[in-house]
C-alpha cells in the first residue's frame, strides 16, 4: 500500500486540529513522523500540537533530541525546546534555546514572545520587557504579549505603566481574567474605578448566573478590592466563596504526618560534624507567606554586596534528586541522614553555580522560596555555615492575611480556617525542631519589629549574615529587583504599620482559626 503524501497528512492534521479533534490530529502527525523519519516538518508540527494545543510539555520533551538533530538551525525547533523546558521549570536550559531561536529568527513574533517569557522566569525582566516590545512592534494586537508586558512592568515596580497597559487591555477585553488579576496586583481599588464598577455590576452577576469556572478568580479579585476599599465583612465573604469553589483540597492528615515523620526521623546526631561546603554565600529566607519576606529580601538585596534570587527552586530541585517527595517525611529524613559529605558538596557546587548565574559577583545570595523550611536539613548538609532567616508574624495576622489573598493551588492549606491554623502550627513546630538540630545560624525576624524599626532590624540582619552595614538598604523602594509575589505593590512603598492587628477587623468569622492557634498565645488571644 502506497504511502500517503506528506502534504496530505499535514493538511489532514491541521484540519483535525482546527476542528478540535486533537487526538486524531496527533495520530496523523505520529504516522507522518513514522513514514517520513528524515523530514523535520511533521515532528515540528507534532511538538507544536502537543505543546500549545494539547498542553502536554512532558510528551514533547522526549521528541526534542531527535527534532534538534534533524533541524539544528530551525528557529521553531529551538522555540519549542525553550517553551517546553520553561513549562517544565528547567529555566536555564530554556534560556539557551530561547537565545538560539531569536538569533536565528530575530523578527519572529512567536520566538520573541517565547524568549521574553523565558527571560521573565529567569528573573531578567528588563530583557523580557525589551523582547516583548519588539514582538509587539511586529504584532501590536497580540493579547498574550500585552499581558506579559503588563505583568513584567508590575514585577519591576513600573506600576504606572503596568496600570496603563491593564486599562488598555480592559478596553478591548473587559472579561479577561488574567488581566484583571494583574490589575488587582497593580492598583489599589477604589469604588469609582471603572474596572471595579464593571466587575461588580456586569461580570460578577454574569459569572454567577452561568456558574462559570472563572467565578472563583472573580471572587478573589473582588475580595482584595473590597478589603482595600474598607468593606471588610464583604471582603471576607468573597474569599469564603472563592475557597468554597476551589477544586484542590488540602489533606490535613498528610501534612501533619509529614511534619511528625520529619521531626521524629531527624536528630542533632545526624548533623554532628557535618562536612558540607563551607561557603557562607547562600542565605535562605523561609516562613509562611504574608510575613514581610518580600520586603525583607528587597531591603537585603539593596545592599551592594547582596543579590536576591527570589523564589527560585534550586534547593527543592536538588532535594528531589536525593529522594525528597512531597508528603513523605520519613523518606526525606532518611535521604537527608544518608546524604554523604561528597554528595552534599557536589549538590552545593551546583547550587552555587546556578545562583551565581542569577546574581553574579555577590558575597551573599538570598533565596526566598518560603516553604524551604521543609528542606532545612538538606540545606544544612550542603551548607552548614549558611545563614537562615525565619520571617515571622503574629499568628492570627499571618493566617488571616494568607486567607485574604489569591494564593495559588500550592497553598491549598488556606482553603479553610481550620486547615490554615493547623498548617501554621505545624510550620512553627518544624522551625522549632530545626533550631535544635541543625548547625546553621538561624535568626527570627518578626514582621512587627521590621515595620516598627526598619533600620534597626535591617542592621541586625545585615550583621547576622556577616556584612557591614550600607545605607542603601533603606532605599529599598528604589530597588529594581523583580518581585513576583502578590506583595509587589506594597513593597514599592514606604513602610506602613496598618497591617498589625488587622485580624480584628474580621473577628466575627475567626473562631475556627482561634481554636487552632490559641496554644501559641500563653496569655490568650487578645
Amino acid at each position: 500500500m502506497a504511502k500517503i503524501a506528506l502534504a496530505r497528512l499535514l493538511a489532514d492534521a491541521k484540519s483535525m486540529e482546527t476542528a478540535g479533534k486533537l487526538g486524531t490530529a496527533q495520530a496523523i502527525l505520529t504516522k507522518a513522523v513514522k513514514d517520513y523519519p528524515k523530514d523535520p516538518k511533521p515532528l515540528l508540527l507534532l511538538g507544536r500540537l502537543l505543546l500549545r494545543s494539547a498542553r502536554k510539555p512532558d510528551q514533547v520533551l522526549p521528541l526534542l533530541p531527535r527534532l534538534l538533530k534533524l533541524a539544528p538551525k530551525s528557529a521553531l525547533a529551538h522555540e519549542l525546546a525553550a517553551e517546553t523546558h520553561c513549562r517544565l521549570r528547567k529555566y536555564e536550559i530554556a534560556l539557551v534555546h530561547a537565545e538560539k531561536s531569536i538569533a536565528i529568527a530575530p523578527k519572529s513574533a512567536d520566538g520573541l514572545y517565547v524568549a521574553a517569557t523565558v527571560y521573565q522566569f529567569n528573573e531578567r525582566h528588563d530583557e523580557a520587557i525589551n523582547l516583548i516590545k519588539k514582538a509587539m512592534a511586529i504584532r501590536p494586537d497580540h493579547l498574550p504579549s500585552k499581558l506579559l508586558l503588563a505583568s513584567s512592568l508590575n514585577s519591576t515596580g513600573q506600576q504606572v505603566d503596568a496600570e496603563a497597559m491593564c486599562r488598555e487591555i480592559f478596553a478591548s477585553h473587559p472579561n479577561n481574567m488574567h488581566n484583571l488579576m494583574i490589575w488587582s496586583r497593580t492598583v489599589k481599588a477604589t469604588e469609582d474605578d471603572p474596572i471595579y464598577e464593571y466587575m461588580t455590576t456586569v461580570l460578577l452577576p454574569d459569572l454567577t448566573a452561568n456558574k462559570n469556572p472563572s467565578l472563583r478568580r472573580m471572587c478573589l479579585i473582588l475580595g482584595k478590592a473590597e478589603n482595600e476599599i474598607g468593606n471588610f465583612a464583604q471582603s471576607f465573604r468573597y474569599f469564603q466563596q472563592a475557597k468554597s469553589l476551589e477544586a484542590t483540597r488540602h489533606d490535613r492528615t498528610t501534612n501533619r504526618r509529614f511534619v511528625g515523620e520529619l521531626i521524629a526521623g531527624s536528630s542533632r546526631a545526624d548533623f554532628f560534624g557535618v562536612d558540607g561546603h563551607q561557603s557562607e554565600n547562600p542565605v535562605l529566607i523561609v516562613g509562611m507567606p504574608r510575613t514581610g519576606s518580600t520586603l525583607l529580601e528587597l531591603v537585603l538585596s539593596s545592599h551592594p554586596q547582596i543579590g536576591g534570587i527570589g523564589e527560585h527552586e534550586e534547593l527543592r530541585d536538588l532535594a528531589k534528586s536525593v529522594g525528597f517527595r512531597p508528603g513523605d517525611g520519613a523518606g526525606l529524613a532518611r535521604s537527608t541522614r544518608e546524604l554523604s559529605a561528597q554528595k552534599a558538596k557536589a549538590l552545593a557546587e551546583i547550587y552555587l553555580k546556578r545562583t551565581e548565574a542569577i546574581a553574579p559577583g555577590k558575597q551573599r545570595v538570598v533565596g526566598k522560596n518560603l516553604h524551604n523550611f521543609e528542606l532545612l536539613g538538606v540545606f544544612a548538609k550542603m551548607f552548614p555555615k549558611g545563614k537562615i532567616i525565619v520571617a515571622l508574624r503574629d499568628p492570627m495576622d499571618n493566617c488571616v492575611s494568607c486567607y485574604l489573598q489569591p494564593l495559588n493551588e500550592f497553598h491549598s492549606y488556606t482553603q479553610d480556617l481550620t486547615s490554615l491554623g493547623q498548617y501554621y502550627a505545624d510550620f512553627r513546630r518544624l522551625i522549632a525542631h530545626w533550631q535544635k538540630v541543625i548547625p546553621n545560624p538561624i535568626m527570627e525576624v518578626p514582621y512587627e519589629a521590621m515595620v516598627e524599626d526598619t533600620e534597626g532590624m535591617a542592621r541586625k540582619v545585615i550583621d547576622f549574615i556577616g556584612l557591614d552595614w550600607d545605607a542603601a538598604c533603606l532605599a529599598f523602594q528604589d530597588n529594581k529587583a523583580p518581585v513576583r509575589t502578590i506583595s509587589v505593590t506594597q513593597v514599592r512603598q514606604p513602610i506602613y504599620k496598618t497591617a498589625v492587628n488587622r485580624w480584628k477587623r474580621y473577628e466575627e468569622f475567626l473562631d475556627p482559626l482561634k481554636a487552632e492557634l490559641e496554644h501559641l498565645y500563653p496569655d490568650g488571644i487578645k
